[in-house]
């Protein structure tokens, strides 16, 4: 399928939450199963589908600098958008507000951060989730 017919199979996103696909390249995943094989941590972007929210675009605004300043340039943290299955099933099971982000490692949300925040809280929130689990014996 070419990007253009992707485009259109998706249901109709803020102009913002399409750039993270378009132009930044994030995934769009229309079921979590999509996510399993992607051998990073991600930052999956939960927009409000089906109900507009005004915080969708400040969170969409800021997710690629947000993936930047906690993966530090190592490469090991990416982003995706959820479709509207991802979003009723992670809402479902987490109990979320939407807009929200999830960490997601090897395909299964290990945490979650609802609704827009401070700069400083997401970092460290954020951060918190994405620490590595430890390998000690």
């Amino acid at each position: 399928m070419s990007l253009s017919a992707e485009a259109a199979a998706r249901p109709a996103l803020h102009p913002l939450v399409e750039r993270l696909v378009s132009t930044h390249g994030y995934a769009y995943a229309d079921a979590l199963d999509d996510l399993a094989a992607e051998p990073r941590d991600l930052l999956l972007f939960l927009p409000s589908h089906g109900k507009p929210h005004l915080e969708t675009p400040d969170i969409a605004a800021v997710l690629p600098d947000l993936v930047k300043a906690l993966d530090g340039g190592a490469g090991g943290l990416s982003a995706a958008v959820a479709g509207p299955a991802v979003e009723a099933q992670l809402r479902q099971q987490m109990a979320l507000a939407l807009p929200a982000l999830v960490v997601v490692r090897a395909g299964a949300p290990i945490g979650s951060l609802a609704r827009m925040r401070d700069w400083d809280e997401y970092l460290a929130r954020l951060g918190a989730l994405l620490v590595p689990p430890s390998t000690s014996h």
